[in-house]
């Protein structure tokens, strides 16, 4: 049983960022179903103006940067911070349970 533990907490540790990133590749790959409609963009013509200049000229609008979601601002420092808090939960484990397990003999 003492050796089954750290197997156990590894898949648990595992299968938790498993789950913690499937929403992410969920979202990215949507695509679309093949027997959905289709809808067609028609651009209206351009207006014709007696001067060739409009009364009040309006600029074209700028888009503004869309910001993006919190998951995936947070999910790569998050996936960072847990595989390097994994990385030194092993070395501590091994520490604790393979490298004291042993004493070497003094064969003098």
């Amino acid at each position: 049983m003492q050796r089954l533990r750290p197997i156990l907490l590894l898949g648990l540790i595992a299968s938790f960022i498993v789950a913690m990133a499937l929403p992410v590749f969920a979202t990215e790959g949507a695509t679309e179903d093949e027997g959905t409609e289709t809808t067609e963009t028609t651009v209206a013509p351009e207006p014709v103006f007696e001067n060739g200049e409009p009364a009040v000229v309006i600029p074209p609008a700028e888009e503004a940067e869309d910001a993006q979601p919190w998951t995936s601002r947070f999910i790569y420092p998050t996936l960072v911070a847990v595989t390097i808090l994994l990385v030194i939960g092993l070395i501590i484990g091994y520490n604790h349970s393979i490298r004291n397990r042993y004493t070497v003999v003094d064969g003098s």
